[in-house]
């Protein structure tokens, strides 16, 4: 990228908003808390609605709380949530990627789930080893282990069944890492 893209890409421009106090009081705390800028928050914010609210909402995504995703999947077989996990990749995540990335490839499912382990607060890492080539994504979800499940499902069928990548899973009952080779 030269440097006239790069600054393209980083360009911002200024704006005044009308923000009732209150809110603007609650902004400021929670910027506190986090030790980021009003600025930086409110940026947090604005990207947060633009690449994931905004499309979610139209695949049919909502809020559910934690304990009852938990509940819900202890009460499943392994196949009951290996079909369960299949449906949604294929009427809702793809259709999410495409949305939100204009692509359904390992690289833009990774990066949705991304957005949505942080979005979510999840605690999770990703590390991108081997010039690329290599997607280690681990996700401490704390729902239990039939969740991990799940969710495992949910990135074997996307990635080794719809985009035919060699793929590897460690779990535990709170944590998931998924291993994709993304040149495969």
């Amino acid at each position: 990228m030269n440097s006239k893209e790069e600054k393209k890409k980083s360009e911002s421009e200024s704006i005044t908003f009308r923000i009732p106090s209150k809110l603007l009081n609650e902004l400021r705390r929670e910027s506190e808390k986090k030790q980021v800028s009003l600025n930086t928050l409110s940026n947090q914010i604005f990207t947060d609605y633009m690449v994931w609210h905004t499309y979610a909402k139209q695949t049919g995504l909502f809020y559910v709380p934690k304990p009852l995703i938990s509940r819900t999947a202890n009460e499943l077989t392994e196949e009951q949530l290996s079909s369960i996990a299949e449906e949604a990749v294929k009427d809702k995540l793809k259709d999410l990627a495409l949305l939100i990335r204009d692509e359904f490839t390992a690289s833009s499912f990774l990066d949705m789930t991304e957005d949505w382990a942080r979005i979510s607060d999840f605690s999770y890492k990703r590390e991108i080893i081997e010039e690329g080539r290599i997607n280690r994504f681990i996700i401490q979800h704390d729902l239990g282990k039939n969740y991990g499940f799940l969710l495992k499902e949910m990135y074997r069928f996307a990635l080794e069944n719809l985009l035919h990548k060699k793929t590897e899973f460690e779990m535990t009952d709170n944590t998931l890492v998924v291993t994709v080779d993304i040149a495969t």
